[in-house]
């Protein structure tokens, strides 16, 4: 789908939107790219001090980037790499004043291609022809905020394995994060697979104005090498002149984290390219407040991470699978419930799965789980359940017939009570006659409202009441026409409830 792109003219200045998610705003953008491109380039010229400097631009196609990596007269050669043509034609026409028409540069050489399959490309040619005086000192990752999956990709062990292949050893990595404090999980993760990369990194947060003001919290990124990065180097760069936020003194407090914030890159799993980690921080964010936001900060209360050599992240054969398990995937989300269920009923909780819901949307819809199963003809569900008993393992089909039997002694002592000529006869119906809900029916009760639950997270268009309106075999029915799709819905959700059931029984054995 392509991306939605917004131009909005203010009174100080021009911001860029991409999706809804706001890019850049003219008026302080300097302070996000002066830190993001600057430390990187001037490592780098540090480190290869006789070497001109060639560098790598992952996204950036709005060129304010490449604007200040070209500040340095080291710098010989610059890669451009963004998907988006009509991000490019913006960064050459309305947004040249800023970027000081760096897109036009001859030093910069533009790719409209997907990043990840661009750098593929690039390890290919460098295995097949020994491409290695082409490699870059300094690779500077400028993406836009993950929304998917395909998107989480250039946040991956593989994207960072590949840039390691591309990088010039000791070379810099830069990469654009997320918020800290907002998305204090996923901001970890990333950091977690880059040090499961093998690359020593640097945190770094910072305050952007326009960023506050859309509740963005404060800014995050990453500066990494292969060799670790030390004080002294930072303290010693040679920063370009007439920067507009950028100074050595500022620079070293981007590295100093709360406490509360930093002991969270411990309960972390790192994020692989199939997986679905890292959106799964991103939807379910985890913010961790400054306690002394207001206060002055003790030593004891932070942590300055260029006083700090992390230890590299570990893949072992024992924690591989645990590393690489998929929080989203279905069955992940039942056995988490079913866990739940066990240890604390009274508090279920259900992952948003989509960019569009939140954690609290998902809530309110287990909020009307009473609802959704007053819509549910219990005795058809059960009924056409055992007319595939054959296919249910014994203990499964046993526990249906004698929930069937309890909703039929339900039903009638609901009618008895209903016709006022038998009130008195209902009223001798006693305690051991009624059905008694017990465990069997409290897990088939539970199953079917987390079936239902899911299928309705599992279509975003749900969250806008846009889902059709047609009703499975064992809802009510229409006449609108749509019986095969509500015959397939039906089915699904049969299936899901046996799966589920399964899940149970497994777990119980």
């Amino acid at each position: 789908m392509a991306a939605s792109l917004f131009v909005e003219q203010h009174t100080d200045g021009v911001a860029f939107y991409i999706n809804g998610e706001l890019q850049f705003h003219s008026a302080d953008e300097a302070i996000y790219h002066e830190y993001l491109t600057i430390p990187a380039i001037a490592l780098a010229a540090k480190r290869f001090p006789d070497e001109l400097l060639r560098v790598l631009i992952c996204g950036g196609g709005d060129g304010l980037a490449g604007r200040d990596i070209l500040r340095f007269p080291q710098v010989c050669h610059i890669d451009l790499v963004d998907y988006s043509q009509e991000v490019i034609d913006l960064g050459k026409q309305d947004f040249a004043s800023f970027n000081q028409g760096s897109l036009v540069n001859p030093k910069v050489t533009i790719h409209i291609h997907e990043a990840f399959a661009f750098l593929n490309r690039l390890v290919q040619e460098f295995c097949a022809e020994s491409l290695q005086n082409y490699k870059y000192h300094a690779i500077i990752c400028d993406f836009t905020y993950p929304t998917s999956v395909t998107e989480t990709q250039v946040y991956a062990l593989e994207w960072f394995d590949l840039l390691k292949q591309v990088l010039v050893p000791s070379g810099i990595i830069a990469a654009n994060s997320v918020s800290p404090d907002c998305n204090t999980l996923a901001f970890w993760c990333i950091y977690q697979t880059m040090q499961a990369a093998g690359l020593a990194v640097k945190p770094m947060q910072l305050q952007i104005p326009s960023f506050i003001n859309h509740d963005y919290g404060n800014w995050g990124f990453l500066l990494a090498s292969e060799n670790a990065i030390i004080r002294s180097e930072i303290e010693s760069l040679d920063l370009p002149p007439n920067l507009r936020d950028l100074s050595l003194d500022a620079l070293q407090d981007m590295f100093v984290f709360d406490t509360a914030i930093a002991k969270a890159r411990h309960s972390v799993t790192i994020h692989q390219k199939d997986s679905s980690q890292l959106l799964f921080y991103l939807l379910n964010h985890l913010h961790i407040s400054n306690p002394n936001k207001s206060t002055t900060f003790s030593e004891t209360s932070q942590i300055n991470f260029l006083d700090l050599q992390d230890s590299l992240t570990v893949i072992t054969n024992d924690n591989h699978h645990l590393l690489f398990s998929d929080p989203m995937s279905l069955e992940s989300l039942a056995q988490s419930w079913l866990k739940q269920l066990d240890f604390n009923p009274d508090s279920l909780l259900i992952p948003a799965q989509h960019h569009s819901q939140t954690p609290e949307i998902s809530q309110e819809w287990l909020g009307r789980s009473k609802q959704l199963l007053n819509q549910i003809d219990f005795p058809r569900l059960i009924a056409k359940l055992l007319e595939r008993s054959q296919e249910l393992t014994h203990e499964i089909a046993d526990d249906l017939r004698e929930l069937q039997t309890k909703i039929i002694k339900f039903q009638q002592s609901q009618s008895l009570e209903e016709k006022p000529e038998q009130h008195s006869q209902a009223l001798s119906i006693n305690s051991e006659s009624r059905p008694s809900f017990n465990l069997t029916m409290a897990k088939v009760i539970v199953i079917v409202s987390l079936t239902l639950i899911v299928s309705n997270l599992a279509a975003p268009d749900a969250v806008f009441a846009k889902g059709s309106t047609s009703s499975s075999g064992f809802i009510s029915s229409s006449d609108d026409g749509s019986f095969a799709l509500g015959f397939l819905g039906f089915m699904m959700t049969v299936g899901g409830i046996v799966w589920l059931m399964d899940l149970a029984d497994d777990k119980k054995n």
